[in-house]
């Protein structure tokens, strides 16, 4: 083990912040040039059909992403979570890396689609395994203060959207040359490359060499054992994807579509609801220091209910600091329930199936709410014409996650900070998980 705080911070947490950040800025910089991939990478002889295939490559890596969370668990419960960071990073940059050098349609014909289309497909894959990877490694390394740690790594993934935004701002708004857009894709890959190093160093946690090896694919383990749990990660992974996709997808097209604001006054609205979020990660977070995390999840939930109905009713005056505070208000709801989510799915298993349970269980709750928050919120307001609408969905999920939740977790607040984490005491008789 490291020394001191420093150098286990620059070994472990470092390298895991990198990567979080890298999968959001990836994820965030294909959005904000979705006009360009499709006007470069499909027919341009139909601009909206173009448009159409862009935001087609765009979404394919969410159709990835359960089936990567279920790969790279497969490879972090049975090989070491160091070895399956390590593939996911390198699965994330190598497809950023071509995507910037990719040539264009009119260059190659339908070549340029169909491999953009698999440079999102991989990055899906890479995605599934790193969002809740990174944050089992880390946790499992450093003890002290977890919801901090966990706070932190859900911060970093805002820093890498914001950073995205503004070099992509950067870009289109100075560097006056065709070719300009690919430069943030060049510094994608560079990103990815020291990730890369920095976890080839990293060494693999205690909790995973000390782990009792299961026989078989850790996926049916969990389903024969940890069921209750499993439902818990999905349903907090489906929560979590409403409430992400609200403040980062759907909000610009509230105030745009719904307040009759302009794009670019939108998206600097939305910076201060980013910056709400990522603030507020590492706040809540190390709440759950000194509440637990299963209370912080609760909290979180009713937080979530009264921010995001202060946050709509502020929108509605469309006013400059009333439209600001409104972001602010519900990015701290969503900040306060991913902040330590984390370290409280960390605890709902065992070492041995708990890379497979988390991410697998929280990316197939994140596909099935990340990709349709936005059009469930607008049909809503369509069918509806109550501005408020998506502070009632916000409130139903809210609700069900408050009925769901003590009847999947497992609440463990009398056992010790290690037996939390997972690490067992055999001479203590602990039972298994399954039978909590």
């Amino acid at each position: 083990m490291p020394a001191n705080i420093s150098e286990l911070r620059r070994k472990i947490l470092i390298p895991c912040l990198i990567g979080q950040a890298l999968e959001f800025y990836d994820f965030t910089l294909c959005g904000v040039f979705i006009v360009i991939l499709g006007r470069n990478f499909f027919p341009a002889e139909n601009e909206f059909a173009a448009l159409l295939g862009g935001i087609f490559a765009f979404s394919a890596a969410f159709w990835t992403r359960p089936l990567g969370a279920l790969l790279f668990g497969y490879i972090g419960d049975k090989h070491g979570r160091k070895q399956a960071l390590t593939l996911s990073i390198l699965l994330m940059g190598l497809p950023t890396l071509i995507i910037g050098l990719l040539p264009s349609y009119t260059t190659i014909g339908l070549a340029a689609p169909c491999i953009l289309l698999c440079c999102r497909l991989i990055q899906g894959l890479s995605a599934g395994g790193e969002y809740n990877g990174a944050a089992i490694f880390a946790l499992e390394h450093m003890k002290a203060k977890p919801g901090m740690i966990s706070g932190l790594i859900s911060a970093s993934c805002v820093m890498g959207a914001v950073s995205a935004t503004f070099i992509a701002y950067i870009v289109t708004n100075f560097l006056h040359f065709e070719q300009a857009w690919r430069i943030p894709f060049y510094l994608g890959a560079c990103v990815a490359v020291i990730g890369f190093i920095l976890r080839k160093k990293a060494m693999e946690t205690e909790d995973f060499m000390k782990r009792k090896p299961i026989r078989g694919l850790p996926i049916l383990e969990i389903i024969k054992k940890y069921p209750k749990q499993y439902i818990l990660a999905i349903t907090a992974g489906a929560f979590n994807g409403i409430l992400i996709y609200t403040l980062f997808g759907f909000l610009n097209l509230y105030v745009i579509q719904y307040l009759n604001i302009k794009l670019e006054v939108s998206l600097f609205y939305n910076v201060f609801g980013m910056l709400a979020f990522m603030l507020s990660c590492p706040i809540f977070g190390r709440m759950s220091d000194k509440i637990t995390p299963h209370n912080s999840m609760i909290l979180a939930s009713i937080i979530t209910i009264f921010s995001s109905w202060l946050g709509f009713i502020l929108l509605q005056e469309r006013a400059t600091e009333e439209l600001i505070l409104g972001q602010i208000f519900i990015g701290i709801g969503v900040g306060s329930f991913v902040g330590p989510s984390h370290i409280f799915l960390q605890q709902q298993f065992w070492p041995e199936v708990r890379y497979t349970g988390v991410a697998s269980g929280f990316s197939m709750g994140m596909a099935l709410t990340g990709g349709t928050t936005a059009l469930i919120m607008t049909y809503i307001l369509k069918e509806t014409h109550v501005l408020l609408a998506p502070a009632m969905y916000i409130t139903a999920a809210s609700v069900l996650w408050l009925l769901l939740f003590p009847i999947l977790s497992v609440k463990r607040e009398k056992e010790s900070f290690l037996e939390k984490l997972g690490i067992r005491k055999e001479d203590e008789g602990l039972e298994e998980a399954s039978s909590v």
